[in-house]
């Protein structure tokens, strides 16, 4: 497009033009990084009251970059559009592969889910490339499915438990009724004795003779030891119904108790899985979030210095490429028990995701973190391995930021992964701390 100088244009078109440079200035800004040099110069020159003509050499510049970067987006556009099916097909194997790893995968299914990871990172093409398919979301599915089973069977226990307990709570009631008619009857006994033992006071005073006498008082000693007698039986009978009902609230109080510590039990070894990484063993990022939220939470209620640290290992991409997964899975399970064996007990290291690892250390100012972190680093460096007879070199980058007034954790994990970034940047195997001019 070319541009007409303002002293052969009318002065119409010149202010339309010159209206029209201030306009894409303004909507340029940001647009492209190749784009902001141009910008700047021109807006310098703007507010020095430069007219068209002094800005025509800028412009013809910008000129020329738009059409370079419409250059650049054409060619990328095209790499884009060429990108072959089985490209594709490797990007949902990795992210499947991905999955698969940081998923929680139940007992039963461990077997199941290594036979898929070794067909995955076989990268299959083809009807094989589909069966894989197929079969993971078939893996998937059956975990979902066992999941509700796993709900529905405790839902069932937990009703089963409180049948339980209603029945029970009836045996007591019942028991603590037949104790109520025990005291009941035994006042009767005793109001019956009183009675005789009056009635017979007063036959032996109305009585004319001996022998009436003695009759009388026979009567009278005879219902009182029937009246004995019925009462020793029903209360043996009561007794022993109560003495049922409390082994029977024995016995099932027992099977509770076995049941609900064979659950307790289960639901440790479930909730300890669900908070472990398999693979490293580490804590996962679940455990880390419950574990930054307590840490956060003292760090507010007594104003101790409290660090966190991002760690991420160097080219893990090229290790899984160029080494296989196998040394990819080793890398990560060497780097967690590095990590965990190098710091120190009061500190808690989890495995956030990925190549990526999160550190916490409480009482520890955002300095002293980082000489610890650096100390970690050179460990690392030094502590390579071997693969199907080969050297892996293996460093680690990290950031590290510091919890500072006012501050969500969210706050200082963003700041930690800008001076992680950094590290990657400034050429990797370093550990940065977060400063003001990286944010």
């Amino acid at each position: 497009m070319a541009i007409h100088s303002p002293y052969s244009a009318p002065a119409d078109i010149e202010k339309f033009l010159y209206k029209l440079v201030i306009q894409l200035l303004i909507f340029s800004q940001g647009s492209h990084k190749l784009l902001e040099p141009h910008l700047v110069t021109i807006g310098a020159k703007l507010r020095g009251g430069a007219n068209l003509h002094d800005l025509l050499q800028e412009l013809q510049s910008v000129s020329k970059t738009l059409l370079q970067i419409s250059k650049q987006s054409k060619e990328e556009y095209e790499a884009d559009s060429t990108v072959s099916g089985h490209t594709q097909q490797e990007y949902v194997l990795q992210r499947l592969d991905e999955l698969l790893a940081e998923a929680e995968v139940p007992l039963r299914f461990e077997q199941q889910t290594t036979i898929l990871k070794q067909r995955i990172r076989a990268r299959q093409t083809g009807h094989a490339y589909k069966r894989v398919i197929d079969s993971a979301i078939e893996l998937l599915l059956n975990i979902k499915d066992y999941g509700a089973a796993e709900r529905k069977d405790l839902d069932l226990f937990l009703t089963d438990l409180t049948g339980q307990l209603n029945e029970i709570e009836q045996h007591a009631e019942s028991a603590g009724e037949a104790n109520k008619l025990s005291i009941d009857n035994r006042h009767m006994l005793s109001h019956e004795i009183s009675r005789q033992v009056g009635d017979l006071k007063d036959s032996a005073q109305s009585a004319e003779e001996l022998a009436e006498l003695k009759t009388q008082t026979s009567e009278h000693l005879d219902r009182l030891l029937e009246q004995l007698l019925e009462h020793k039986q029903m209360e043996d009978e009561r007794q022993l119904e109560a003495q049922k009902k409390i082994e029977m609230m024995t016995q099932k109080l027992q099977a509770l108790e076995t049941e609900t510590e064979t659950l307790r039990t289960k639901l440790k070894i479930e909730h300890d899985k669900a908070l472990c990484d398999s693979l490293t063993g580490l804590p996962n990022r679940l455990a880390y979030n419950n574990r930054v939220e307590m840490e956060a939470n003292r760090w507010k209620r007594y104003q101790a210095p409290l660090a966190l640290v991002i760690w991420d290992i160097d080219h893990f991409k090229q290790i899984n490429d160029n080494y296989g997964h196998k040394a990819g899975d080793k890398t990560l399970a060497l780097v967690g028990q590095l990590l965990s064996s190098n710091c120190r007990e009061t500190d808690f290291v989890a495995r956030y995701g990925g190549e990526e690892f999160v550190m916490l250390m409480p009482n520890t100012r955002e300095d002293q973190a980082l000489e610890v972190a650096e100390t970690i680093r050179d460990i690392i460096q030094h502590s390579g391995f071997h693969s199907n007879g080969e050297d892996i070199n293996l460093t680690l980058s990290c950031g590290v930021s510091g919890f500072k007034e006012g501050d969500l954790h969210d706050d200082v994990f963003v700041r930690a992964d800008q001076a992680l970034y950094r590290s990657k940047q400034l050429g990797r195997n370093r550990c940065t701390l977060f400063t003001d001019d990286l944010g």
